[in-house]
C-alpha cells in the first residue's frame, strides 16, 4: 500500500481547506485501511489528531532550502518526494491539495506502479521552447540536452514513484530544476518539466491518472471549489470521510463565475 503525501505551507488558508476535502475522498477510496498519509507542512499542529492514518512532517526550517529561498516554490515537491522515498522506503504518491479522488483510483494506481511511475496527465511535447540548446550534467542520467522533439511535460498535480526504481529520478529532477534556474529561467513549468524529463531519461513508463484523479488547478475552477468547500466545512468542521460530492462540472463553474461577476460577493 503506498504512502500518500501532501504539502501545506505558507499563509493561504485555502491550502488546508483544499487538503481536507482531498483527504476525505482519498481515505474513502482506501476505506479498508492501510493507506498512510504524511502532510509536509509548516503548520503541523493543524494536523494533530486529524485522523489515525494522517501524520505531519514539520518542514518549517527546511523550506528556504527546498524552495531555494523562494526562487521556485514548487521545487519543494521534488524535495518532499525524495525525502519520502528515502525515509519511508515505500511507494510514494504526492498529491496537490486542489484535487479529489474518484472511485477506481486505487486499482488504477496499483496497475500504474506495477509497470512504472504515474503523474496527473500528459500536457505537451516541447513544453518550454526557450530551453532549446540548454544542457546540464545530471548526477545519474549524465548529460542532459533539451530536445524540441522528444522533451515532454506531464502535469505534476500527482507524482507517484517507487523507492527502488525512482529515487535516482528524484535526485536528477532536483538537479535539473537547479540547472534550469541557474541558467536564468523562471517559468512556472520548470518543476513539471524536470519530473517528466527525468522519468523519460531513466526510461520510466509514466501512466496518466486523470480522470480518476481530479485536479482543479484553473483559477476560475478553484474559486468555485473554494466556495463549495467553505460551505461544506461550516457544516462538517471535523474530518468526514466520503466519496466526492463536490465536483466541478463545467456548467456549474460557468454559472458560479457569471453570478460572481454580477454580485461581486466573492
Amino acid at each position: 500500500m503506498p504512502t500518500f503525501l501532501y504539502i501545506d505551507y505558507g499563509p493561504s488558508p485555502y491550502i488546508t481547506r483544499e487538503l481536507r476535502y482531498s483527504l476525505s475522498t482519498l481515505l474513502a477510496e482506501y476505506a479498508g485501511g492501510g493507506a498512510r498519509v504524511v502532510v509536509y507542512t509548516d503548520k503541523a499542529r493543524n494536523y494533530d489528531n486529524l485522523h489515525e492514518r494522517v501524520r505531519a512532517r514539520d518542514i518549517s526550517h527546511e523550506l528556504a532550502a527546498m524552495t531555494r529561498n523562494g526562487a521556485l516554490p514548487h521545487r519543494v515537491k521534488a524535495c518532499v518526494l525524495l525525502d519520502a522515498l528515502k525515509s519511508l522506503d515505500d511507494d510514494c504518491v504526492l498529491l496537490d491539495t486542489d484535487s479529489y479522488i474518484l472511485p477506481g483510483f486505487a486499482d488504477a494506481l496499483t496497475k500504474a506502479l506495477a509497470s512504472g511511475a504515474a503523474m496527473d496527465a500528459f500536457e505537451e511535447h516541447d513544453p518550454y521552447p526557450e530551453l532549446v540548446g540548454f544542457q546540464a550534467d545530471l548526477p545519474h542520467a549524465g548529460r542532459y540536452a533539451y530536445d524540441s522533439v522528444d522533451s515532454v511535460m506531464y502535469n505534476s498535480g500527482l507524482v507517484a514513484a517507487r523507492p527502488a526504481r525512482h529515487l535516482v529520478v528524484m535526485e536528477d529532477a532536483i538537479a535539473l530544476i537547479d540547472a534550469i534556474l541557474d541558467a536564468g529561467n523562471r517559468s512556472f513549468k520548470i518543476e513539471q518539466i524536470s519530473f517528466s524529463e527525468s522519468f523519460r531519461l531513466h526510461s520510466a513508463t509514466v501512466a496518466e491518472m486523470r480522470p480518476l484523479f481530479q485536479h482543479y488547478f484553473r483559477r476560475s475552477t478553484k474559486r468555485y471549489m473554494h466556495w463549495r468547500i467553505d460551505r461544506w466545512l461550516k457544516r462538517e468542521p471535523k474530518l468526514e470521510i466520503g466519496r466526492p460530492f463536490i465536483t466541478h462540472s463545467r456548467s456549474r463553474v460557468r454559472i458560479f463565475n457569471y453570478v460572481n461577476r454580477l454580485t461581486k460577493e466573492y
